[in-house]
């Protein structure tokens, strides 16, 4: 008898603890992440923009030619990288609600 006492007190110590954490904890998440990849997309596009204007300016001299295209294609590959991120985080938070 005195184990279901235990057992008793254990879980509503345990109720009682739980009631401060956020039921909304997974929106939180979601939320910050999508504010992370806004900015991750935004400086990747930001470098598109430098390196296409880089590539304008640079009077056929094939070095810097090449570091332009570098940093178009460096970029572009960033920008696909936090969109497959940003698809899975989506996908893995959408599946637990």
């Amino acid at each position: 008898m005195d184990m279901m006492k235990f057992l008793g007190d254990w879980r509503s110590g345990i109720d009682n603890a739980t009631k401060n954490i956020p039921q909304n904890t997974q929106f939180n998440i979601q939320t910050v992440l999508n504010w992370v990849y806004a900015f991750a997309g935004i400086v990747a596009v930001g470098f598109i923009i430098y390196g296409a204007v880089n590539y304008a300016m640079t009077q056929g001299d094939p070095g810097k030619i090449k570091q332009a295209s570098q940093t178009i294609v460096f970029a572009v590959i960033g920008l696909v990288v936090v969109l497959i991120a940003a698809a899975i985080t989506n996908f893995v938070l959408g599946a637990t609600v």
